[in-house]
């Protein structure tokens, strides 16, 4: 079976400065890839790069044998995106912000789409309330059921805990094996060991730009996983 993301060579800089470097990697359908590395190491970049909002200075990347390319929304709508941040239109109301976007991607019966995600998300209750409103992780949900309005094949996850309590985090990842199970590809930014070990079949470390770590996940325990990060990103910045 082709692989549900290969991406070859791609490289990005910014005002000079290399931001990711030469990168490969093949990511299975059906695959939960944790992605880690330092702040600054190039994770968002790169993710920004798969889903086609940020254009590769060199390489390139498939999704689902689709070239990516930032002005086709047919491939984009392949691939959802949950940013770190809650980006929505604060004055908006969750309803408005889910319409609007539902729209942008032509998503089809949007009306009956909505009421499927309200209720999938439990946002019923938040379904008037501004979005600026939201709680962090009332917020987090939203923007993950936004990311699956056009019914995406590939969910892309960039530090979706971040900031949350425990119990919420815990929530979370309840959605995210849910989503694993209907099929989806996922890959997750994350600081958290516990959530590679938890959620991801393989992991893979960017540092300064660079791939320097992919594996199975396997029998590592979430403390196991931390050692070898610490002892990788040691050794590159050395």
């Amino acid at each position: 079976m082709a692989p549900a993301v290969k991406i070859a060579g791609v490289s990005k800089t910014y005002a000079g400065s290399a931001v990711v470097k030469g990168v490969s990697l093949e990511i299975a359908c059906g695959e939960t890839l944790g992605l880690l590395g330092p702040n600054g190491a190039g994770k968002t970049t790169l993710m920004k790069m798969i889903a086609g909002l940020v254009r590769p200075d060199a390489g390139w990347i498939e999704v689902f044998g689709r070239m990516v390319s930032g002005r086709s929304i047919a491939t984009r709508s392949l691939v959802g995106l949950v940013p770190q941040d809650n980006n929505m239109e604060r004055e908006l109301t969750v309803e408005e912000a889910l319409t609007i976007y539902g729209r942008l991607f032509a998503v089809p019966c949007l009306t009956d789409r909505l009421t499927e995600l309200a209720d999938q998300f439990s946002l019923a209750n938040v379904w008037r309330k501004k979005t600026g409103l939201l709680s962090g992780g009332t917020a987090r949900r939203v923007l993950i059921a936004r990311a699956l309005l056009p019914r995406p094949q590939l969910l892309l996850l960039d530090e979706p805990t971040v900031g949350l309590d425990p119990d919420v985090r815990q929530e979370l990842w309840q959605i995210v094996k849910k989503m694993e199970q209907s099929g989806k590809t996922i890959i997750i930014t994350t600081h958290y060991m516990e959530e590679v070990e938890k959620l991801c079949r393989r992991v893979s470390m960017l540092c300064a730009g660079e791939m320097v770590w992919l594996e199975s996940v396997g029998a590592s325990s979430g403390a196991e996983l931390n050692a070898r990060f610490v002892q990788l990103a040691k050794q590159v910045s050395a």
